[in-house]
């Protein structure tokens, strides 16, 4: 079993995670500012966050520049527990028709890590929408966590399907985003 690389990956997530928690942006964001292109790229070339994946995604969506930062907020949150249930459908699919396959336990694993991503950007939800940003950026920061964990199941084998870690790189980024962007307004 892979759990002391499990432990030894999340215990040194987890530092970086509360490091990075308690170093919010500096800047002067109202939950009202409008979004901008500018404000967006700004935003999106956060440390942390991948800017070639957060730009288009973001540009891409034709709402994004028809709301304030609080309803972007509320946007990459959405949008981040959307894949969470698409990843979570997929990752179920495949446990049922690998039976007896080695990689049939990880992808158990994996189903309770997604369910525990997607109540935790559930709850996020919910503090975004109160305008408790510290929590919301914890939210996020869980959900990275437990896709961690299913990550480091898959670690080292060769025999991974290519969506699975796909689903989980979106996901994580999407969590980084969902992080950064609350503590932008937490400042």
């Amino acid at each position: 079993m892979a759990y002391p690389c499990v432990k030894r990956n999340v215990f040194s997530l987890l530092l970086l995670l509360v490091l990075l928690s308690i170093t919010p942006l500096s800047s002067s964001l109202s939950p009202s500012d409008k979004v901008t292109k500018d404000l967006l790229y700004y935003l999106c070339t956060q440390p942390n966050i991948d800017s070639s994946f957060c730009i288009p995604w973001l540009n891409s969506d034709p709402t994004t520049f028809t709301l304030d930062v609080q309803g972007l907020l509320d946007l990459v949150f959405q949008k981040t527990q959307l894949l969470g249930y698409k990843s979570l459908a997929a990752i179920k699919g495949s446990v049922r028709t690998m039976p007896g396959s080695t990689l049939k336990i990880p992808f158990e694993t994996c189903v309770k890590d997604y369910e525990s991503a997607i109540k935790s950007i559930e709850e996020a939800q919910g503090f975004v929408t109160s305008k408790a940003y510290p929590l919301a950026s914890q939210g996020a920061a869980k959900a990275f966590i437990s896709i961690s964990v299913c990550e480091a199941q898959f670690e080292g084998r060769a025999d991974v399907p290519d969506y699975v870690v796909k689903l989980n790189v979106f996901f994580k980024r999407m969590c980084n985003i969902d992080r950064v962007f609350s503590n932008a307004l937490t400042s």
